[in-house]
């Protein structure tokens, strides 16, 4: 082992990673030891170095030294990439290994994975470990996952069981709040977060979860004191963005104010990214560029500089310089560089980057969006069958007496009662794809406990159970998305409601964590009829330009009672409409578990 690398392990003993970082960089070149090449690719990936992490890896795996901590490293560096599709296969080659300790590791990967049913039956094994520690760790994974799948009471009951050691009894409390604002039962979940804030155990995830039921629950003064009261500094990334959105979502003078503050107390790539999004997003191109060129003045020209560079550039329409910036083979890079092709007519260009897209991430709804546009730009029959309207969207005008003899013929006025007053904010989310509408905070279906709700999701997920089992989908090849990555139970893991007024409408977008989504009217202005497309759903237009103007697939008039489906890598959005009357729609996916406890 060589001297530096040495001296690089006597610094991560005493918890000095950054200065171990640097120790490694001068040696690792030269580097063969194994444990030193292992360490150093722990070091770099504490510090966020995952490029660098994973080139180690490598190069231990090149020299015939990769073991199970290895393997291990790697799956969970890939796991926090989201590429799921390279971890997965090493999580289920780590769990051959017959060590309690290991298979610990990787039920929490593959739960990270969304492979939640894996992931519930190795800690269920585990939870009867002999080490008692380790049995309720498990245990608290075990109830993570029966959250997920629907079975909140017996996750409630493995959360309470919880009562040793006091930082895992901590992390049950906490967990069994989250699962009380899942539900909706919002004043316990109030409770025991308050009783946390007050206690050692609180921490940013406990002010970021109480913000949050205080958001949902509509007590927006509350919410603002809770935002006043947390200085920037000792804040969360994910804390941050929670703050950022309601304070735009009330109205605030100055939304951006937490993020701004951290930038000058504390800047870094994720702030800047953040940041740099949310200025492009509200039309600020100017602020945008300063910081932009700032970054590049505190840290360099990275990947980072270069990704906000092509977004600013992209909303400029300045295309030939977004080509010029995308050599980098990093996804967002790419993504940007797709789009710029898109714009300049270069159509097999970015049907190739959006096949490299589809390959880097397997299953990803924008990417699988980007592809399809560029088979249609080149006319290439393939997209037929990904885009086919009788085979993969769904409209039907449902029934809400078809499970209760008789129904209720106020039904649909009780729905657009109750939706309406589920809105506690005055803006649309920032980073949402309404204009000028506002959204319920939430999950709007999941967390009520009102009759007419509860019976508007029975009757959507009724109608779309059926198609799901039993429309043209099922017969789709094996190779189409649809099936690649269909859920083994699609289950409805996210709702919310849109209320607008004239001039109101969506941009058009994907929805990045759904399968299938879908929207159900609930309330429709007269004026949007059959005399034109004002109001409706329009399925299909790319939200960026194409040199040569790309049709719409499909037009969905909004009615009241009806619901419409789509593969959730449909491109949808919404026409603008003028007179009186509001536009009020439930919006909802389906996929994968909702992980969210």
């Amino acid at each position: 082992m060589l001297a530096s690398s040495k001296k690089a392990l006597d610094a991560l003993e005493r918890g000095s990673f950054e200065e171990a970082c640097t120790l490694f960089d001068q040696s690792i070149g030269a580097e063969s030891d194994p444990n030193a090449l292992f360490q150093a690719a722990v070091c770099y990936r504490a510090v966020g170095r995952s490029a660098d992490a994973l080139q180690v890896l490598r190069r231990l795996d090149q020299s015939g030294h990769t073991n199970a901590p290895a393997r291990l490293v790697r799956a969970e560096i890939f796991t926090a990439m989201g590429l799921h599709h390279q971890a997965l296969p090493l999580y289920r080659q780590l769990l051959e290994i017959d060590d309690n300790g290991m298979k610990y590791a990787v039920a929490q990967g593959l739960y990270q994975c969304g492979e939640i049913g894996a992931a519930r039956r190795v800690a269920q094994q585990v939870a009867h470990d002999a080490d008692p520690v380790r049995a309720a760790k498990a245990t608290l994974l075990l109830g993570r996952c029966l959250a997920a799948q629907e079975q909140c009471s017996e996750a409630a009951a493995l959360f309470d069981s919880i009562v040793a050691p006091p930082a895992l009894h901590s992390a049950a409390r906490y967990r069994a709040a989250r699962l009380n604002l899942y539900e909706g039962r919002f004043e316990e979940a109030e409770q025991l977060l308050r009783a946390m804030m007050t206690s050692t155990e609180s921490g940013h995830a406990v002010s970021e979860t109480l913000l949050q039921t205080l958001i949902h629950s509509g007590q927006t003064e509350s919410a603002a004191i809770l935002v006043e009261s947390l200085t920037t500094a000792d804040s969360s990334m994910s804390w941050l963005r929670h703050a950022t959105d309601f304070l735009t979502e009330s109205g605030h003078a100055d939304p951006l104010r937490h993020l701004t503050a951290r930038w000058a107390q504390a800047p870094n790539a994720d702030i800047f990214r953040e940041l740099v999004g949310r200025l492009l997003v509200s039309g600020d191109g100017s602020g945008a560029q300063s910081l932009i060129e700032d970054y590049a003045t505190q840290f360099s020209r990275d990947g980072d500089w270069r990704w906000a560079q092509m977004r600013w550039l992209l909303d400029k329409d300045q295309f030939e310089h977004v080509v010029e910036l995308g050599l980098e083979k990093q996804q967002d890079i790419q993504a940007c560089l797709c789009e710029a092709q898109f714009g300049l007519g270069r159509y097999s260009d970015a049907l190739e980057t959006a096949q490299w897209l589809c390959r880097f991430a397997p299953g990803d709804q924008f990417y699988l969006a980007l592809l399809v546009t560029a088979l249609r730009c080149l006319d290439d029959p393939r997209h037929r069958a990904l885009v086919d309207p009788d085979a993969v969207l769904f409209c039907q005008s449902l029934d809400p007496g078809a499970e209760q003899k008789g129904g209720d013929p106020d039904f649909w006025q009780s729905v657009a009662d109750e939706v309406g007053g589920r809105h506690t904010m005055q803006f649309a989310p920032p980073l949402q794809s309404v204009r000028g509408g506002i959204q319920t905070p939430g999950n709007l279906l999941r967390q009520t406990q009102r009759p007419a709700l509860l019976q508007l999701k029975s009757v959507i997920d009724h109608a779309a159970q059926t198609f799901f089992k039993t429309g043209p989908i099922s017969k789709l090849a094996d190779a189409h998305p649809l099936q690649l990555f269909r859920p083994r139970t699609p289950l409805m893991h996210a709702s919310w409601a849109i209320m607008g007024e004239a001039a109101t409408y969506h941009r058009s977008h994907v929805h990045s964590k759904g399968w299938y989504s879908g929207t159900c009217y609930i309330d429709v202005p007269e004026a949007i009829d059959t005399s034109g497309d004002a109001g409706y759903l329009v399925l299909g237009e790319p939200p960026f330009k194409t040199r040569d103007l790309l049709p719409s697939l499909s037009k969905v008039r909004p009615q009241v009672g009806h619901m419409v489906l789509f593969p959730s890598y449909f491109w949808h959005g919404t026409r603008p409409f003028a007179g009186q009357g509001r536009r009020q729609v439930v919006a909802f996916d389906y996929g994968r578990e909702n992980a969210f406890v």
